[in-house]
C-alpha cells in the first residue's frame, strides 16, 4: 500500500478544521493574549470554560499538518475533558488520538463515549505510554499509520459526532471543585515528549514551543 494521495489527506483535514471552527463559533470567541505563528482559536461559554483549537499547517514547508482540540468543562463540572490530536504527513496520518478523559470517574459521559467508540476498529492501534495511561480513559481512540481513506473519514466522523454529543451534555455544574483533576490532566499532558519534538521538527524554537505548551496548550489553573 502506497498511502493516501496527498490531496486526500490534507483536503480532509482542512475540511475537518473548518467544520470544528464552524461548530464552536456558536460560542464566545475570546483572546488570552497568545501570539504564535500558527492558528489558535479560543472559545468559552456557560457550558464550558475553555475550548482551544490549534492547527499547525506546515504543508508547504515540512509537508506536515498537526491539529489539536481540547474542551475543558468549568471546574465545578465533573464532565470529562474532550481531546483530539492528529498529525499527518503527505501519505499517511501517523497518529490520531481522541478521548473523553475522566475528571469524575462516575460521570455518565464516560459510558456514552465507551458506547460510541467500542464498535470502531483501527488498522493499527497505538500503545499508550505511562504518562498517557495516568489520565486517558481505557476507551481512548489511539490509531496510527492511517493510509486508508475510509479509516481517515471514520476518525474524523467520530470526532465530529462525539463533539456534538459532548457539547449537548457538558455544563451540569454543581458544588464540587474539580480544579485539581483538571490540573492533573494538564500536568501529565505536559510530560508528553512528542509534542515539543514534533514542533521542533516543524521549525519552531524551543523557547517558543515551551511557552506555548505551558501557557496555551495545557495551562493549569
Amino acid at each position: 500500500m502506497t498511502g493516501l494521495p496527498e490531496s486526500t489527506i490534507f483536503t480532509s483535514l482542512e475540511g475537518a478544521k473548518k467544520w470544528l471552527v464552524s461548530e464552536l463559533s456558536a460560542y464566545e470567541t475570546y483572546d488570552e493574549g497568545h501570539r504564535y505563528p500558527w492558528d489558535n482559536y479560543l472559545w468559552r461559554s456557560e457550558k464550558f470554560r475553555r475550548a482551544h483549537l490549534d492547527v499547525v499547517d506546515a504543508r508547504d514547508t515540512k509537508r506536515l499538518y498537526m491539529m489539536h482540540l481540547t474542551v475543558f468543562p468549568h471546574t465545578d463540572d465533573g464532565s470529562p475533558v474532550f481531546g483530539f490530536d492528529l498529525i499527518a504527513g503527505p501519505k499517511k496520518v501517523t497518529g490520531a488520538f481522541h478521548d473523553f478523559s475522566p475528571i469524575d470517574e462516575n460521570h455518565e459521559m464516560l459510558l456514552g463515549f465507551k458506547e460510541r467508540v467500542t464498535p470502531m476498529t483501527w488498522s493499527k492501534k497505538r500503545e499508550l505510554p505511562e504518562w498517557a495511561r495516568n489520565i486517558f480513559s481505557e476507551d481512548m481512540v489511539s490509531a496510527g499509520f492511517i493510509t486508508d481513506v475510509e479509516e481517515l473519514e471514520s476518525v474524523i466522523g467520530l470526532v465530529k459526532s462525539n463533539l456534538q454529543y459532548y457539547l449537548s451534555k457538558v455544563g451540569a455544574r454543581g458544588d464540587k471543585d474539580f480544579t485539581d483533576a483538571q490540573n492533573k490532566y494538564c500536568f501529565w499532558q505536559k510530560q508528553n515528549p512528542h509534542t515539543p519534538k514534533v514542533m521542533a521538527a516543524l521549525g519552531y524554537q524551543d523557547e517558543e514551543v515551551n511557552k506555548f505548551i505551558q501557557e496555551c496548550l495545557f495551562p493549569e489553573k
